[in-house]
């Protein structure tokens, strides 16, 4: 068993050189996801300077984690928006999710793009005879906005099924093949590509913003966050209207590739897709919570092996799980950060459809950097207006949000812990010790440096990770995944 994603089995990349002096950018892109190349690849043809820094490799980041689905027909999330903002609304963003389908396609065809992509078909289904009728209001809605769904009681696998909507222009496709292929395209165009570069902190001046790295500065008129979540921003927008949820994913080998993909509703998720490339695979993905409710990762990926095995194939041979930030009105968050202010922009919060979202997202920023007109800018904004719905909505999230942060607080040392994990107290201060197979202690703090939730130690990756934002540190404290940008370590011995 291999405890990484398919879509970097095979992937070798030169890396690009780090940040090593200090610049000047009109356009200063952070993240190099789907999100920041879509991004970067739109605006290669203006006459705008345009830099992108990653702070691991281009691709690599949680666009590498996805299940690389092109796709509209995303669980009820149009019964969500509808309840919400109205039908024409939740109309618009079906619209917007099968112009970023077509954006990808354009993309692979115009530039020859080898990513494995393939034309299938979509379904969301249910085993449970309660949930039905959430699905015929969903089929109602794509009747009224689209017209172009049908329904049925069987998927084309052996699989549990009550009833299901099935549409069939949609589309799968390897992820991270897709970015580095307009990696190159914008690195041949002009585009200043940086990887190993890590932004920690951004300070505004009067025609723009100073990023910082730990050495070098860039001096940029706009900035672009496209790194999943803006750790180095006052936090108060994203802990509060924002929450993450970790989903697990595995993928097998199989006889053949069915040529399809489907995702359940209502209570756990299962959502499955094929992928040939000398083999065929199946790619799962389950056991979907908010981060604070899902830290216990060896019982998550046994229970993810009993369930694939038992359903679909007993032949796995890749394990990973993967973050996404949802938002309490189910559309994403993409435009400009402030109202009043026109050189910060931001694209996140996907609620599990990145491809399609981070894709629109790099349309949608490239056009207002640009000062061009985009038709779904405005239902996108981070600074959309509040509705009851909504609102309640969000008292519901800081609620959730609250829960976790108090919980870590009240927990210490988890029953799912070996013997050589604990967390300690001396002088008001916790720590975290892992005894390795040395006999070898290394001990960090246990507060993550974000917004001071305790962390969990994960068995599995044997590193620390917050259940709140989803920071990550090894077991010398070294961060090795943000919203936190700071370590953990501790030099001198605690007992």
């Amino acid at each position: 068993m291999i405890y990484n994603s398919l879509w970097l089995k095979g992937i070798k990349v030169k890396p690009l050189e780090s940040l090593n002096k200090d610049i000047n950018t009109d356009v200063l892109i952070i993240g190099g996801g789907i999100t920041g190349i879509s991004t970067a690849f739109y605006l290669r043809k203006s006459k705008l300077d345009v830099t992108l820094v990653d702070s691991n490799l281009i691709g690599h980041g949680v666009t590498s984690k996805t299940t690389g689905k092109l796709t509209y027909l995303q669980e009820l999330l149009y019964n969500k928006i509808e309840s919400i903002h109205g039908f024409g609304i939740a109309k618009k963003y079906l619209e917007s999710q099968k112009y970023a389908i077509d954006l990808v396609k354009s993309n692979i065809l115009n530039y020859n793009i080898k990513c494995n992509f393939e034309s299938n078909s979509s379904y969301v289904f249910t085993h449970q005879d309660k949930n039905i009728h959430h699905l015929k209001k969903l089929r109602s809605f794509l009747t009224d906005a689209y017209n172009n769904c049908k329904t049925t009681t069987n998927l084309p696998i052996k699989y549990p099924c009550k009833y299901a909507i099935k549409v069939d222009d949609t589309a799968v496709f390897h992820p991270v093949k897709y970015v580095l292929e307009l990696k190159d395209i914008c690195k041949k165009e002009g585009i200043h590509l940086y990887e190993k570069t890590k932004i920690i902190s951004m300070d505004k001046i009067s025609d723009g913003y100073i990023a910082k790295t730990k050495n070098h500065t860039i001096a940029a008129k706009k900035v672009i966050l496209a790194c999943h979540y803006p750790f180095f921003l006052n936090p108060g927008l994203f802990p509060f209207k924002t929450y993450l949820e970790k989903s697990y994913v595995a993928s097998g080998i199989v006889p053949k590739n069915k040529m399809f993909n489907a995702i359940s509703c209502k209570d756990s998720t299962h959502s499955i897709r094929y992928y040939s490339d000398n083999r065929d695979y199946i790619i799962y993905a389950g056991l979907s919570k908010s981060l604070g409710n899902n830290m216990d990762n060896e019982k998550n990926f046994k229970d993810l092996t009993w369930h694939v095995e038992s359903n679909l194939t007993k032949d796995i041979k890749y394990e990973w799980f993967n973050y996404d930030i949802m938002t309490p009105d189910g559309l994403p968050i993409i435009g400009y950060y402030e109202d009043d202010n026109k050189n910060l922009l931001i694209g996140t919060g996907y609620n599990t459809w990145g491809m399609t979202n981070g894709t629109l997202a790099g349309r949608i920023l490239s056009d207002l950097v640009q000062d061009k007109e985009n038709k779904y800018a405005n239902i996108f904004s981070p600074t959309r207006k509040l509705n009851i719905g909504k609102a309640l909505n969000i008292v519901n999230f800081n609620l959730k949000t609250g829960t976790t942060y108090m919980l870590s607080k009240l927990k210490t040392n988890y029953s799912f812990y070996p013997d050589n994990v604990k967390v300690v107290t001396k002088d008001g201060v916790k720590y975290g010790i892992y005894t390795d197979e040395n006999n070898k202690e290394h001990i960090v703090y246990n507060l993550c440096p974000h917004m001071k939730c305790n962390l969990v130690f994960n068995t599995v990756d044997k590193t620390w990770d917050c259940p709140c934002h989803g920071s990550r540190f090894d077991i010398d404290g070294k961060v090795i995944k943000g919203p936190s940008i700071y370590n953990i370590s501790v030099k001198s011995n605690v007992n």
